[in-house]
């Protein structure tokens, strides 16, 4: 059934090769973060750690993102690197909240065409170094070094392309990377350079529950692992309750989440400000050897740039 998806891929492929469909370059370098499949490989917590140690770096980044869900259409400031100008209904939920956690490190613009989004940024002079989220599809826009983000377990599984299972591209696609970031362990069987990625989460404060009754809900890609990560920080977890990715909470889905702690990520509790009294557990992402990462990147970004 997903013969015709991989004609479509593979067409796509040599109109790219051709140049008959075009790829636009921006003033500053671009830093692609992307996957292969359909969510849930750490995406957001990675672009907020690269957002971070570039910023460290002397430079200013910039994230570009489509604004998945959002309300609006074209291209939006979502942040100018002073936290959210916009609700996330209007950006996006994670734009909205890579805008609330890098505050002072990196603005934010969605659009549709991330190149029009990037030039609004460089009118602006928003900053001087682009991070496009969710970019590994998005080749319409020139990227000086692509990093490709895995979950070795949907890796290990086998690819099954759209529309029937959740890979975007097949495995082969992984070529085009500079990098991979996989999570927690490396695979055998990846030809790019690859590096070690851990999500860290804020300590809970399990004491506090120890008596109480935990209800733990997720709108995410993977909400089965959102949960595993709670149990193993040691939280007993009293009733799980996952939703669809990007969900928009209800009047009626808060009324469901009973339970004296209600736990979720980020992600949901930047749709639930002012609806209730929910815990939202932080998470990080740690890339082990760093330097090594970093001594692979870095060049790409200094290097002249050539005309557009």
């Amino acid at each position: 059934m997903d013969a015709p998806f991989k004609l479509v891929l593979r067409v796509r492929e040599k109109l790219f090769a051709l140049g008959i469909l075009r790829i636009h370059r921006l003033s500053h370098p671009v830093v692609s973060i992307g996957n292969l499949t359909l969510g849930g490989t750490g995406k957001t917590p990675l672009t907020i750690l690269l957002a971070e140690k570039l910023h460290e770096r002397g430079f200013r980044p910039v994230i570009l993102s489509r604004g998945y869900g959002r309300t609006t259409r074209g291209v939006q400031v979502v942040s100018r690197g002073q936290g959210p100008l916009q609700t996330w209904q209007e950006s996006g939920d994670e734009p909205f909240l890579m805008a609330q956690r890098l505050k002072n490190v990196a603005s934010v613009v969605v659009g549709e065409s991330r190149y029009l989004a990037g030039r609004k940024a460089e009118s602006e002079d928003l900053g001087n170094l682009f991070l496009l989220d969710d970019g590994f599809q998005h080749r319409q826009l020139h990227r000086d070094f692509d990093i490709l983000t895995i979950d070795p377990e949907e890796w290990d599984k086998g690819e099954s392309l759209l529309p029937i299972g959740r890979w975007r591209e097949p495995k082969s696609a992984s070529r085009r990377a500079d990098a991979a970031c996989v999570q927690n362990r490396t695979l055998s069987d990846l030809s790019v350079p690859q590096f070690i990625v851990r999500i860290e989460i804020e300590e809970p404060p399990i004491k506090e529950w120890a008596v109480k009754s935990i209800t733990a809900f997720a709108g995410i890609a993977k909400p089965e692992r959102f949960f595993r990560t709670l149990e193993s920080a040691g939280v007993q977890i009293n009733r799980r309750v996952p939703f669809p990715d990007h969900h928009v909470y209800s009047d009626s889905d808060i009324r469901q989440l009973s339970g004296d702690v209600r736990v979720t990520t980020e992600k949901d509790a930047v749709k639930l400000q002012g609806r209730g009294e929910f815990f939202a557990l932080r998470v990080s992402a740690q890339i082990s050897d760093y330097d090594r990462f970093e001594a692979l990147m870095l060049p790409r970004l200094l290097r002249p740039k050539l005309p557009s």
